[in-house]
């Protein structure tokens, strides 16, 4: 994929030929950079860019769609000195935790450039079908900004104009319809005009199939079953998408944005400030890649490891368990020395260098959307039972029982989603949907006290000091 660089980068760039110049030979503003189509390039890429930040799929979501999960938990032996991840971990968090600001502030300067993009690209002079690509991609991305933000915080403030001063930045909550039916006509607007698939430096880039998928997932949410079936069923027949022969092929660095991949954030290692941090922050810091210590971040729980039956390919995919005497050699302290293992980059020369890209939407996450979007209309749907054995049968295990009635479907539906989309982002957001977060969590470990408040996170308190317009949720 062209790299996605920084609109900021870009400008430095652009503007210090001569760092020995007292005078600039020129100044950049909205106003006079977008006059071409490497402006536009330039800054549709910086819309992008807010995905690969440690503010969001470098690192924040983890731990709120992990972390915060039956799948991964701190403790046992384990320490760590951030107090943000301890808190979203045993939901001790306020709405002082800085994660919640990170995924707010991160999320917003992420809208507030593909507003400007939408305003100000229009009026370049370039290709128009280049040029209609462009504000397709920039539709996509405010789409999957906003729904980010809908689905953690509920509504938030809906704004849709390029922000140019600090007047009138005091922006109330919209209601989370509002937001919704914004997301929806995003991802519409963009799926009418996205290309299928690209070449070259461009793969990676929004597609058709991506909004397409994401208009699936959004009416899987809202549980608008009939809807969200259709829009799967199109990114399937679509015929772009497949599933590879090995679970584990998914996870290579040389088949990323390959046949499974739908959307996945970029990474790039090699120095260049854009690689991923998963390779580093979620291996443990007794395993050194390159003489490199970990983090341990994302520890996996007993609970999770044990629900894979010996003979699930993905465990050993998703998981490594170490002990006191493997080589390396966990820490004796820790009761439960499993950690994530699906992100090694063996090649990767620093933590924040991996090559490996998120991957945010796979098709076997289309598949199980589908499945369970037929499920919901009506017991004993072929279709959704063949779209599930598939998934199993990859994984190595049989196909499930024909007879299984509706809630045994589901039941195995959201096994399946668990298993197969470990460390994937979607746990978190899977038991708030179907309104199970505090049962799994005291499955899970009962001393951690979840209630109904917490299927929304808090408003950021800084941003509430800031904007007094801000309602905050619910008990917090």
């Amino acid at each position: 994929m062209k790299k996605i660089i920084p609109f900021l980068l870009v400008l430095f760039w652009a503007s210090s030929c001569d760092v020995l110049d007292q005078v600039p030979q020129s100044n950049f503003t909205p106003d006079n950079f977008y006059k071409n189509v490497d402006d536009a390039l330039a800054a549709v890429n910086s819309v992008y860019d807010p995905m690969n930040s440690p503010d969001m799929y470098n690192q924040v979501m983890w731990i709120i769609q992990d972390q915060a999960t039956d799948d991964s938990e701190w403790g046992g032996g384990r320490s760590t000195a951030n107090q943000a991840k301890n808190d979203l971990d045993k939901y001790t968090f306020t709405p002082a935790t800085s994660t919640f600001q990170s995924a707010w502030s991160n999320a917003f300067k992420a809208i507030n450039r593909a507003n400007t993009v939408l305003e100000r690209v229009p009026a370049v002079q370039m290709d128009a079908a280049l040029q209609a690509r462009l504000l397709a991609e920039t539709k996509f991305m405010r789409g999957f900004y906003y729904f980010t933000l809908v689905r953690l915080f509920g509504g938030v403030p809906l704004i849709l104009k390029e922000t140019t001063s600090l007047n009138d930045l005091q922006a109330p909550r919209a209601s989370a319809e509002e937001v919704y039916a914004q997301v929806i006509k995003d991802f519409t607007e963009a799926e009418a005009i996205l290309p299928a698939s690209y070449t070259g430096a461009d793969r990676g880039r929004a597609t058709k199939g991506a909004a397409t998928a994401f208009l699936a997932k959004v009416y899987l949410t809202r549980q608008e079953w009939a809807k969200a079936a259709q829009k799967a069923k199109e990114v399937i027949d679509s015929g772009v998408y497949d599933l590879w022969a090995n679970y584990s092929e998914a996870f290579l660095i040389a088949n990323k944005n390959g046949k499974e991949a739908v959307f996945e954030m970029q990474a790039l290692g090699g120095g260049f400030g854009e690689g991923s941090w998963m390779q580093g922050y979620m291996r443990p810091n007794f395993d050194r890649v390159n003489n490199i210590s970990g983090f341990g971040d994302d520890p996996v729980t007993k609970n999770l490891y044990d629900t894979y039956s010996a003979a699930d390919k993905r465990r050993n995919v998703n998981i490594k368990l170490y002990s006191s005497t493997t080589t390396p050699a966990a820490p004796a302290s820790v009761d439960f020395p499993g950690y994530v293992y699906k992100y090694l980059d063996a090649s990767a020369t620093a933590n924040g260098e991996g090559s490996n890209n998120f991957p945010i939407i796979r098709y076997a996450d289309v598949l199980l959307m589908y499945a369970e979007a037929l499920n919901e209309q009506a017991a004993g749907n072929a279709e959704a039972f063949k779209a599930v054995n598939r998934i199993r049968t990859r994984a190595g295990l049989p196909e499930l029982a024909a007879s299984l009635s509706q809630a045994d479907f589901r039941e195995a539906v959201l096994l399946e989603r668990r298993l197969e989309l470990a460390f994937e982002g979607h746990r978190w957001y899977d038991l708030v949907r179907t309104k199970r977060l505090v049962s799994a969590m005291k499955a899970q470990n009962p001393t951690i006290v979840v209630s109904e408040k917490n299927y929304l996170l808090p408003i950021p308190q800084t941003e509430r000091d800031v904007n007094p317009n801000l309602t905050q949720n619910p008990e917090f």
